[in-house]
């Protein structure tokens, strides 16, 4: 509510304001296009509600509803104040009333009562390793990893192999559907464009299998990072969406590093605009995001509270890091992990690590490989205690003693140091999914006199 004021002059000759109160009401009441609806006819007059029941639904009714409203608050005071403070203003602003929004709802609930009758056919993995689905077509996916760890380059390699028109070619075993083309879109946020750019871009060309001079109509990149940062949402869409006009292919897109295209990664309100911004693009363009993000130092978890927001709403969620070795110093070994998968179960980590005769990413030799993980059990690593116990505790609480029993048997580990691995699990956190790929944490509790372990979704 506001004032508005007129000037009168009091008895004494001192000017005084008269303060009328009106309500702050935007300028005319928005007439935004109403959703296309079918004609009103005896056939098409009622629609399936969710449960089944037949509901009259008159779009007629609707919109006369939607045009006695406006017609209602044309004629109030206080719009009319208002138009008589600035009649200069005319331009309708972007609002839509409840029957608006309503008609827009029944007619989407038809539509999706229509679907519901149907068998769903789901659409296959955009790209599989050994018949496990990994990225889904249409989706929001992460790469997370520390300074250092590859993270780029293993983007680098999603991106050739979407680029590649050689069903032979080999990356890291994973594959993408082999009779389908599609255009890559790689917009990058911190890379300097005289040097590091255009090397990253050359190496996914010739990863993809083109010369070093060929301009793949396909491939597409760009650079975010001379453009202030809030602008960087419409640079984007701005970009993809000029892509899109080019082509009709499916479009995979990569945004290294995700973090950059908001201005503060700790801000909940910036994290969940650049969600529901790239679940828009998902939809509006036919594409698929792979976007990079940096873990926070000293641990495995992603940055700030993006980070946090991308864990709940990616559909595929990949961390990246060099493994330690028996002296606890980095190794060239780097490990992959599936930290969610949310269209299946996930499969076991795999060993790369880095060529420079290739100046890519490779799988470890397998000798390597086994006597490293033989050596993580041993020391019963809190990391892949907590990926068992995802498994272990799928269907259910289980005893505090048959949990302990089975992981002292499977980590080749005394009493004690499971249960001290168990409660650095439940008091400092680990990055922890179900199979239906959403956050729990490790919680204890007691039953009468018996003690359970169980997994608790995180909210």
């Amino acid at each position: 509510m506001r004032a508005n004021q007129h000037s009168n002059t009091s008895s004494n000759g001192v000017e005084q304001a008269e303060v009328t109160p009106t309500f702050a009401r935007p300028h005319p009441i928005p007439r935004l296009a109403t959703p296309e609806l079918p004609p009103v006819t005896p056939s098409n007059k009622t629609t399936l509600s969710m449960n089944g029941i037949p509901t009259p639904i008159n779009v007629d009714g609707l919109k006369n509803e939607v045009d006695q409203i406006e017609e209602t608050l044309r004629q109030s005071p206080a719009f009319l104040n208002e138009q008589q403070a600035s009649p200069a203003i005319s331009a309708p602003r972007n609002r839509i009333s409840p029957a608006e929004l309503l008609a827009d709802l029944l007619t989407r609930e038809q539509a999706l009562s229509e679907a519901a009758t149907k068998a769903v056919v789901f659409s296959p993995p955009l790209i599989n390793r050994h018949e496990a689905g990994i990225i889904g077509r249409g989706t929001v996916n992460i790469i997370q990893g520390a300074y250092g760890s590859h993270k780029s380059r293993l983007a680098e390699t999603f991106g050739a192999l979407m680029l590649n028109t050689d069903t032979d070619a080999r990356f890291l075993e994973f594959s993408r559907p082999a009779l389908e083309r599609f255009a890559v879109c790689y917009i990058d946020t911190e890379r300097n464009q005289s040097e590091e750019l255009p090397y990253a871009v050359q190496q996914i060309k010739l990863k993809a299998g083109f010369n070093l001079s060929d301009r793949p109509a396909d491939f597409r990149f760009t650079s975010i990072k001379a453009i202030d940062r809030k602008h960087r949402f419409t640079a984007i869409d701005a970009f993809i969406s000029h892509v899109r006009e080019s082509t009709t292919l499916h479009l995979f897109t990569l945004i290294d590093v995700v973090t950059d295209a908001i201005g503060d990664f700790n801000d909940s309100e910036e994290t969940m605009k650049l969600f529901d911004f790239l679940g828009n693009m998902c939809d509006r363009h036919n594409a698929t995001f792979l976007l990079v993000i940096h873990q926070n130092p000293g641990t495995d978890k992603a940055r700030g509270h993006t980070g946090t927001e991308a864990a709940n709403k990616a559909s595929s969620v990949l961390q990246i890091g060099f493994e330690k070795d028996a002296n606890g110093n980095e190794s060239d070994l780097i490990r992959l992990r599936y930290l969610k998968l949310r269209r299946g179960k996930r499969p076991e980590p795999i060993y790369i690590r880095y060529c420079d005769q290739t100046k890519g990413l490779v799988l470890a030799d397998a000798a390597q490989v086994a006597e490293h993980v033989n050596h993580r059990k041993h020391k019963a690593h809190a990391d892949d205690m907590a990926e068992r116990l995802t498994s272990l505790l799928s269907e259910g609480p289980v005893a505090k003693g048959e949990v302990v029993s089975t992981l002292m048997i499977e980590f080749s580990a005394g009493n004690r140091i499971i249960r001290e691995r168990l409660k650095s699990i439940q008091e400092q956190g680990a990055d922890m999914y179900n199979e239906e790929g959403q956050a729990v944490r490790l919680i204890g509790y007691k039953d009468g006199k018996q003690e359970y372990y169980r997994l608790e979704p995180i909210s």
